[in-house]
């Protein structure tokens, strides 16, 4: 059976195909007839198909530009300016109603363990809904360490079936060192904290944010000139003593306060600084305060002092520095899941998203073509027009292209379970991982492949000038303009 995803379809699962009752394949997928081949698994085979990939599409000016839009004008984002000086308590109480809600059917912690009525009622009780008092500019505050942004005020996990490991229906999301957010509530047991982020609000724990002014919060998030982390995963340099700033674990995407012009003789918790960069890392005093330290990253860490450039290269690169992860739902698990993964990739360009497949899908901010109605030929036939990067939706998942072959395209993308059509024989597969597959054969059953469930595609970057005519339609005939409905949807949905 097919796991559905809560409420609005989160980001990230994939369509799950269960693998309970299905009996195992008695033999291995005949790979090679779906094109797997190890040489597709590097960036550089794509590249080197790829028209112009490192021609740049979009400049920062442009790129901020759009995400002004995008935070001020999509429901599900926040655009600081905007921000009130004071959140009702009833609009906080919306807020957290609008997240607190259970899965129908029973929960478990795992699989010998069920969750009881009474764990739940905690739960409910931990949100502490008759204190809530209105948030105001002094109710502030920066991430301090990667936490989990949560359904409830609690760590304890909820599977929604026997044995199941990977996906916690009460894990959300995920925040990251430096992230501002307005604390709008705290729990009963005062461990967490109900928090809005410019992509989400949920609970996070307390020991993960500092509390500031609002004013000092913003002023730290707008401080240039900045240090850009471009890998997977960084670490600060490692310090024998201080547990505070050692190791410290920075996500893609994020960037912090570069402090440029530090004098190379004045050391850094008890280190010279000729072989790093110093940045402003915020950390959280004993009495929950924000304090702002110099930490460093070494220079052979993956990082830029400025957004990577927005081409069709930067995304390939980027993505694939994620090739392998574990899938991670809500960003469980130190991962991501499909979501995050593409937000993060575009985020290393300095291009913001929406946080859930859906927001993403439905977004009109980016160059969007909606695949209801077409036919299974309308699709095949569109699908060949994709470029790297654009992004393909069905319910609850996402894939980003990374080239054509002849039979389609190939996508890289966050999946915790999926399934493929392979001579005409569906091979159920629990893939849990960053993978790159050819989009075609996948399918959540039999009789149900993913070209038939694709809602949308949205398109971040511009296409470069120069296309492949074997991808591109025949032209409108001039007599008969409407000759070609579908070339017309790709005009004005892909920008051609």
């Amino acid at each position: 059976m097919i796991l559905q995803t809560t409420q609005k379809l989160r980001f990230g699962i994939l369509l799950l195909v269960s693998m309970t009752g299905m009996p195992s394949p008695a033999a291995e997928p005949a790979w090679q007839h779906i094109g797997i081949t190890a040489e597709k698994l590097e960036p550089d085979y794509w590249l080197s198909k790829a028209p112009a990939p490192n021609k740049v599409l979009m400049t920062p000016e442009t790129i901020n530009e759009r995400n002004t839009r995008l935070l001020s004008q999509e429901p599900s984002m926040v655009y600081w300016p905007n921000w009130p000086n004071q959140v009702a308590a009833e609009s906080i109480r919306k807020r957290i109603m609008g997240l607190a809600s259970l899965p129908a059917g029973p929960l478990f912690v795992h699989e010998d363990k069920p969750i009881s009525e009474a764990d739940t009622l905690l739960w409910q009780d931990n949100l502490a809904l008759d204190t809530i008092t209105p948030a105001d500019n002094h109710d502030f505050g920066l991430i301090v360490q990667r936490t989990s942004v949560r359904r409830f005020p609690t760590a304890m996990p909820a599977h929604d079936w026997r044995g199941g490991l990977d996906i916690d229906r009460l894990q959300e999301s995920a925040l990251f060192p430096g992230t501002p957010v307005a604390v709008l509530h705290e729990s009963r047991d005062r461990r967490w904290l109900f928090v809005q982020a410019d992509n989400y609000a949920g609970w996070v724990s307390a020991e993960s944010v500092a509390l500031a002014l609002r004013e000092t919060v913003m002023a730290y998030a707008r401080k240039m000139p900045r240090l850009y982390i471009t890998g997977a995963q960084i670490r600060t340099v490692f310090h024998p003593y201080a547990q505070d700033v050692s190791e410290k674990v920075l996500d893609m995407g994020i960037s912090l306060p570069l402090l440029k012009d530090w004098p190379l003789s004045k050391p850094v918790n008890d280190q010279g600084t000729l072989g790093s960069w110093v940045v402003e890392l915020p950390l959280r005093n004993s009495n929950g305060l924000l304090h702002i330290k110099p930490v460093l990253i070494p220079r052979s860490a993956d990082v830029s002092t400025s957004p990577l450039p927005a081409s069709a290269a930067t995304l390939l690169r980027q993505s694939f520095k994620f090739l392998g992860e574990r899938y991670g739902w809500g960003h469980d698990y130190n991962g991501r899941d499909c979501s995050g993964f593409v937000s993060e990739i575009y985020r290393s360009l300095g291009i913001f998203m929406p946080r859930n497949t859906g927001d993403q899908a439905r977004s009109t901010q980016f160059e969007r073509i909606a695949f209801e109605g077409l036919t299974s030929a309308e699709r095949r036939l569109a699908l060949k027009q994709l470029r790297i990067g654009d992004l393909i939706y069905i319910p609850g998942h996402v894939m980003m292209v990374i080239g054509q072959e002849a039979d389609g395209p190939w996508v890289i993308h966050d999946v915790q379970r999926a399934g493929m059509l392979i001579d005409g024989k569906f091979w159920p597969l629990a893939l849990n991982s960053v993978a790159v597959t050819p989009l075609l054969p996948l399918a959540s059953g039999p009789q149900t492949p993913f070209i038939g469930k694709i809602t949308a595609v949205q398109r971040l970057l511009p296409a470069v000038e120069k296309e492949n005519a074997d991808y591109r339609l025949p032209p409108r005939s001039i007599a008969n303009p409407s000759a070609h409905p579908l070339q017309n949807r790709l005009e004005n949905g892909f920008g051609y």
